[in-house]
Protein backbone atom coordinates (compact mmCIF):
# COMPACT_ATOMS: atom_id res chain seq x y z
CA UNK A 1 0.00 0.00 0.00
CA UNK A 2 2.94 2.27 -0.49
CA UNK A 3 1.88 5.71 -1.62
CA UNK A 4 -1.56 5.69 0.00
CA UNK A 5 -2.17 8.20 2.75
CA UNK A 6 -5.27 6.56 4.21
CA UNK A 7 -4.86 3.28 6.09
CA UNK A 8 -8.24 2.69 7.75
CA UNK A 9 -10.59 0.63 5.53
CA UNK A 10 -13.51 1.65 7.74
CA UNK A 11 -13.43 5.11 6.14
CA UNK A 12 -14.68 6.26 2.77
CA UNK A 13 -11.38 8.13 2.24
CA UNK A 14 -9.52 4.79 2.19
CA UNK A 15 -11.69 3.47 -0.66
CA UNK A 16 -11.91 6.77 -2.52
CA UNK A 17 -8.13 6.95 -2.66
CA UNK A 18 -7.84 3.47 -4.13
CA UNK A 19 -10.62 3.94 -6.70
CA UNK A 20 -9.09 7.26 -7.81
CA UNK A 21 -5.73 5.51 -8.25
CA UNK A 22 -7.29 2.61 -10.15
CA UNK A 23 -5.98 0.24 -7.49
CA UNK A 24 -8.90 -2.20 -7.21
CA UNK A 25 -7.44 -5.72 -7.37
CA UNK A 26 -10.58 -7.14 -5.70
CA UNK A 27 -12.69 -6.10 -8.70
CA UNK A 28 -13.49 -9.29 -10.64
CA UNK A 29 -15.08 -7.24 -13.46
CA UNK A 30 -18.16 -9.41 -13.64
CA UNK A 31 -20.65 -11.66 -11.92
CA UNK A 32 -19.24 -14.80 -10.34
CA UNK A 33 -20.70 -18.06 -11.66
CA UNK A 34 -21.48 -19.15 -8.10
CA UNK A 35 -23.94 -16.23 -7.80
CA UNK A 36 -25.62 -17.31 -11.02
CA UNK A 37 -25.99 -20.84 -9.61
CA UNK A 38 -27.35 -19.47 -6.34
CA UNK A 39 -29.98 -17.44 -8.19
CA UNK A 40 -31.00 -20.62 -10.01
CA UNK A 41 -31.68 -22.25 -6.63
CA UNK A 42 -34.43 -19.71 -5.84
CA UNK A 43 -33.15 -17.35 -3.14
CA UNK A 44 -35.58 -16.38 -0.37
CA UNK A 45 -37.40 -13.33 -1.69
CA UNK A 46 -36.90 -10.47 -4.10
CA UNK A 47 -35.61 -7.66 -1.86
CA UNK A 48 -31.80 -7.84 -1.72
CA UNK A 49 -29.05 -5.68 -0.24
CA UNK A 50 -25.58 -5.51 -1.79
CA UNK A 51 -23.41 -3.82 0.87
CA UNK A 52 -20.03 -2.45 -0.13
CA UNK A 53 -21.14 -2.79 -3.73
CA UNK A 54 -17.99 -1.37 -5.33
CA UNK A 55 -18.37 -1.53 -9.11
CA UNK A 56 -21.82 -3.13 -8.65
CA UNK A 57 -21.69 -5.80 -11.33
CA UNK A 58 -23.80 -8.09 -9.17
CA UNK A 59 -26.30 -5.34 -8.38
CA UNK A 60 -26.87 -4.76 -12.10
CA UNK A 61 -27.22 -8.47 -12.73
CA UNK A 62 -29.76 -8.88 -9.94
CA UNK A 63 -31.68 -5.80 -11.04
CA UNK A 64 -31.95 -7.10 -14.61
CA UNK A 65 -33.34 -10.37 -13.24
CA UNK A 66 -36.13 -8.44 -11.51
CA UNK A 67 -34.83 -8.29 -7.95
CA UNK A 68 -35.52 -5.20 -5.85
CA UNK A 69 -31.87 -4.26 -5.30
CA UNK A 70 -30.36 -1.75 -2.92
CA UNK A 71 -26.62 -1.45 -3.55
CA UNK A 72 -24.74 0.66 -1.03
CA UNK A 73 -21.21 1.89 -0.57
CA UNK A 74 -19.69 4.51 1.72
CA UNK A 75 -17.20 5.68 -0.91
CA UNK A 76 -18.29 8.23 -3.52
CA UNK A 77 -15.54 7.06 -5.90
CA UNK A 78 -16.82 3.47 -5.74
CA UNK A 79 -20.33 4.69 -6.50
CA UNK A 80 -19.02 6.75 -9.43
CA UNK A 81 -17.40 3.60 -10.80
CA UNK A 82 -20.63 1.66 -10.24
CA UNK A 83 -22.56 4.33 -12.13
CA UNK A 84 -20.18 3.85 -15.10
CA UNK A 85 -20.75 0.09 -14.99
CA UNK A 86 -24.53 0.23 -14.55
CA UNK A 87 -25.46 3.28 -16.57
CA UNK A 88 -27.52 6.12 -15.17
CA UNK A 89 -30.96 4.51 -15.46
CA UNK A 90 -30.08 1.43 -13.38
CA UNK A 91 -27.76 3.37 -11.06
CA UNK A 92 -30.56 5.79 -10.22
CA UNK A 93 -32.75 2.86 -9.17
CA UNK A 94 -30.28 0.77 -7.16
CA UNK A 95 -27.31 2.81 -5.90
CA UNK A 96 -27.17 4.65 -2.60
CA UNK A 97 -24.34 6.19 -0.68
CA UNK A 98 -24.94 4.64 2.72
CA UNK A 99 -23.22 2.96 5.62
CA UNK A 100 -24.23 -0.61 6.46
CA UNK A 101 -23.97 0.21 10.16
CA UNK A 102 -26.58 3.00 10.01
CA UNK A 103 -28.85 1.72 7.23
CA UNK A 104 -32.51 1.40 8.22
CA UNK A 105 -34.37 -1.08 6.02
CA UNK A 106 -35.33 -4.74 5.82
CA UNK A 107 -34.21 -7.25 3.21
CA UNK A 108 -35.06 -10.81 2.23
CA UNK A 109 -31.41 -11.56 1.66
CA UNK A 110 -28.03 -9.88 1.67
CA UNK A 111 -25.39 -10.62 -0.93
CA UNK A 112 -21.97 -10.56 0.73
CA UNK A 113 -19.08 -10.58 -1.69
CA UNK A 114 -16.19 -8.79 -0.03
CA UNK A 115 -17.34 -6.26 2.54
CA UNK A 116 -16.69 -8.38 5.61
CA UNK A 117 -13.16 -9.28 4.56
CA UNK A 118 -12.47 -5.61 3.77
CA UNK A 119 -13.44 -4.46 7.25
CA UNK A 120 -10.94 -4.31 10.07
CA UNK A 121 -11.51 -7.07 12.65
CA UNK A 122 -12.61 -4.49 15.22
CA UNK A 123 -15.83 -4.07 13.16
CA UNK A 124 -16.71 -7.73 12.60
CA UNK A 125 -19.11 -7.92 15.57
CA UNK A 126 -20.77 -4.69 14.40
CA UNK A 127 -21.08 -6.19 10.91
CA UNK A 128 -22.82 -9.27 12.30
CA UNK A 129 -25.21 -7.11 14.33
CA UNK A 130 -26.01 -4.92 11.30
CA UNK A 131 -26.71 -7.92 9.06
CA UNK A 132 -28.92 -9.48 11.72
CA UNK A 133 -30.85 -6.20 12.09
CA UNK A 134 -31.32 -5.72 8.33
CA UNK A 135 -32.51 -9.24 7.49
CA UNK A 136 -36.20 -10.02 7.76
CA UNK A 137 -37.06 -13.02 9.96
CA UNK A 138 -36.05 -16.06 7.95
CA UNK A 139 -33.78 -13.95 5.70
CA UNK A 140 -30.46 -15.16 4.38
CA UNK A 141 -26.90 -13.88 4.26
CA UNK A 142 -25.47 -15.27 1.02
CA UNK A 143 -21.70 -15.05 0.94
CA UNK A 144 -19.40 -15.86 -1.91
Amino acid sequence: MAGFATRDPATSAFWDERYRAGCTPWDARGVPPVLERFIGSSPPGRRVLVPGCGSAYEAGYLHHLGFDVTAIDIAPEALARAREVLGDAVADRVLRQADLFTLDAEFDWIYERALLCALPPRLWADYAAAVWRLLRPGGLLAGF
